[in-house]
């Protein structure tokens, strides 16, 4: 019997923190699934994806009761990003390349917010 994929690899993980990001408080799997649009996926298979992304350190598990436990991202997705690119960067074998290979990409809009936050911390230290 074989199995028919509804999501890329990392996609189902990606698009719970998305769900966790967006809300203010503590969700529980229960509450999160009630959130996916067009295929849902099944409770157990959340209650997975939440312990591996607990495991990684990208979700903090609120309380120990099974019925009661919730998640909380445990940075917003701005830092999550931020820390995924300095990831990728400290791993590139050419620094420079990977680095002008990003600028190279970035819409004018970027750029200029980018010079703004360079100015901002030069000035602070």
């Amino acid at each position: 019997m074989t199995t028919t994929r509804t999501r890329d690899r990392g996609e189902l993980e990606g698009e719970v923190l998305r769900l966790l990001w967006a809300s203010e408080e503590p969700m529980s799997a229960k509450s999160l699934q009630a959130l996916f649009t067009g295929h849902v996926p099944a409770y157990t298979t959340l209650m997975t994806i939440l312990s591996r992304l607990e495991q990684k350190g990208h979700v903090v598990r609120i309380g120990d009761s099974p019925r009661k436990i919730k998640f909380l991202a445990a940075q917003s997705g701005g830092d999550h990003a931020g820390t995924s690119m300095m990831s990728a960067l400290d791993h590139a074998s050419d620094r420079r390349e990977a680095l002008l290979a990003f600028a190279g990409n970035l819409a004018d809009e970027d750029i200029d917010l980018l010079r703004s936050a360079l100015r901002s911390s030069r000035k602070r230290g």
